[in-house]
């Protein structure tokens, strides 16, 4: 009886991808203590409520996985057979009851910090999400463009919800500068984030063609040749490379910030240059899983840099 409780929890975890939704909790108290404490920034969430806040995140994701696999069985089952873990080792019918709670739980819990920043219309954002997030598994991943923005929002949306729950409660007219420019840096990780999301969920599509293929979707890697589908990734990657690269040469070269600028560079603009050079020669699934699995730690290095920012601009770090 344990071994088997084991495996339900083993596999309970695999269904619900936790090392992302460790990622999630990660980046979230990243920001709260490399760059809103440290920074002595106005909060309106104390410690309590933002784990609060973190968990309505990690329930949110958690219901989007489910929800997500439970609609994908069939694509699954193509493109990668050996991930499948409803109808194996977790039952339709528990997966449904698990994403049901998560909704549930996730929605109470945005109502009660919503209540706690006095913001009540704030707790629809759950729901909300919940929404777009069955949307996209039930129809949006299988047209071409929409499916890639709304998961790439909903990526993005845990760094945003700091900037909504935490930051904007706390302005009032003698803290408004400051609480701006925190916002505005919130907002701006939460572009990056969204960025690159949006350019791995396009190479999974290419990853994922002909099990999509088969079962009729229509995402623009079907819709166009692989050859211009690469083409278009690349100009996306390159268009958001430039406002990077332009930090970096003015913060080694202008500004004399070698800390930040550093990392920026071996952190982010060169895997970024490897990523171009990955996409641009890669054919086979298994070479855009590889392209994918970069984009990813690229996210993560990125939000990374939040500490060196900090160590720079409040600390005095050359």
């Amino acid at each position: 009886m344990d071994v088997g409780r084991r495996l339900s929890m083993v596999a309970l975890l695999k269904l619900v991808r936790w090392p992302n939704l460790l990622m999630i909790a990660f980046i979230q108290y990243l920001i709260r203590f490399s760059f809103t404490e440290p920074m002595n920034l106005p909060h309106a969430l104390d410690h309590w409520y933002f784990s609060l806040g973190v968990l309505c995140s990690i329930l949110l994701a958690a219901g989007g996985y489910v929800i997500n696999d439970l609609y994908d069985l069939q694509t699954d089952s193509l493109n990668k057979p050996q991930r499948i873990t409803i109808g194996k080792s977790v039952s339709e019918d528990f997966a449904w009851y698990f994403y049901f709670a998560t909704v549930a739980l996730a929605t109470l819990c945005s109502y009660f910090l919503a209540l706690k920043v006095d913001m009540s219309n704030l707790w629809m954002i759950a729901p909300l999400a919940a929404s777009l997030l069955y949307l996209y598994a039930f129809d949006l991943k299988k047209r071409p463009i929409i499916g890639n923005v709304i998961v790439s929002l909903l990526t993005a949306m845990p760094i945003f919800l700091i900037a909504i729950f935490d930051f904007l409660p706390a302005g009032n007219e003698e803290n408004a500068p400051v609480v701006q420019e925190g916002f505005k840096v919130i907002m701006y990780y939460s572009l990056l984030a969204f960025w690159l999301n949006f350019i791995r969920e396009m190479i999974k599509d290419l990853e994922d063609k002909e099990g999509d293929r088969l079962s009729a979707y229509k995402t623009l890697a079907i819709l166009l040749p692989a050859k211009i589908m690469k083409l278009v990734i690349i100009a996306i990657v390159l268009i958001g490379l430039y406002p990077i690269l332009d930090y970096t040469i003015n913060s080694l070269f202008g500004s004399a910030n070698y800390s930040s600028g550093s990392y920026v560079l071996l952190a982010v603009v060169l895997p970024l240059l490897l990523l171009i050079y990955q996409i641009f020669r890669a054919n086979a699934p298994i070479q855009f899983h590889k392209a994918s699995s970069l984009a990813k730690l690229i996210m993560l290095l990125g939000i990374l840099s939040m500490p060196f920012f900090t160590l720079a601009f409040f600390y005095g770090w050359p």
